[in-house]
């Protein structure tokens, strides 16, 4: 099983413990924190690159969602590892961000590009001219 596999395994498993939890109702604020560091963990990039990411996902997919408590639904799961993968270099799922992902990707890993590795950012970078974020 590779890391994005496993990544998405952990959330159903994070999803599963808090439904049992409550009486088998969902509730994403119950679980939005084990996400977030189970996000950070899961990549070798810096926490700050994660959970700025992180941000971005949850402000765009999962906070203006009708449906919230369910979140995250499977193509929200799938995007989240989508950022993941492009942290670990991987093209797994890319074809669930759009041109605004990707442009957000850019900004954010601009903002932080003075904290990360020269070899990460560099690898980050091409991924992100490919995608036209620059």
């Amino acid at each position: 099983m590779n890391d994005i596999s496993k990544f998405l395994s952990d959330i159903e498993k994070i999803k599963k413990h808090d439904r049992q939890n409550n009486g088998g109702n969902p509730d994403y604020e119950h679980i939005h924190e084990d996400l977030r560091k189970l996000f950070s963990r899961t990549t070798s990039c810096p926490a700050s690159l994660a959970n700025s990411i992180f941000e971005y996902w949850e402000n765009e997919y999962i906070f203006t969602s009708a449906n919230k408590k369910e979140e995250p639904s499977e193509e929200n799961k799938n995007r989240l590892a989508a950022m993941l993968a492009f942290m670990e270099n991987s093209d797994e799922f890319e074809d669930l961000l759009t041109d605004k992902d990707w442009q957000e990707l850019g900004d954010t890993v601009g903002y932080e590009a003075e904290d990360l590795p020269v070899d990460l950012l560099q690898d980050l970078m091409k991924i992100l001219v490919s995608h036209g974020a620059y």
